[in-house]
């Protein structure tokens, strides 16, 4: 998997090839999106590796 600073480093590098001024507004987005998008990524895989719920009926409580 990629690491979120080649990411960056590849959009960031993008946007000024593309003639864009990328301000510290511009970066601070693009590093919040990347780290965003990769956490939900993570979550999903956890998501798809984890063993399907069986729901089980709670036993009746003791008295």
């Amino acid at each position: 998997m990629l690491k979120h600073e080649q990411i960056e480093n590849t959009l960031i590098a993008v946007a000024k090839q593309q003639g864009l001024d990328l301000n510290g507004k511009d970066l601070l987005d693009i590093r919040t999106k990347v780290a965003a998008t990769l956490t939900a990524k993570e979550r999903h895989r956890q998501r798809m590796n984890t063993d399907t719920f069986q729901w089980k009926r709670p036993r009746p409580p003791l008295r």
